[in-house]
């Protein structure tokens, strides 16, 4: 007879399973956004240049941001 039936195999718990591939998943994307030659700082001042005039252009409207894309929805 065999030991292995008197060990139980531990199982673990699928939400751990979960987190952890959550985490290697997040690592491997680090590594290949620190890998990436492109001009991170350049990329988001950029991102926040337009963002900050989709709010602006809104704010002068008077409507807020949310309201425009609840709107788009009205013609269907």
């Amino acid at each position: 007879m065999s030991d292995d039936r008197l060990n139980p195999v531990r199982i673990p718990h699928p939400l751990s399973v979960l987190d952890q591939i959550e985490q290697d998943h997040e690592a491997e994307e680090e590594a290949h956004l620190q890998a990436c030659d492109a001009p991170w700082g350049e990329v988001l001042a950029a991102y926040i240049d337009v963002l900050t005039q989709l709010i602006t252009s809104h704010a002068t409207e008077g409507e807020e941001p949310g309201e425009q894309a609840e709107n788009l929805g009205d013609g269907l």
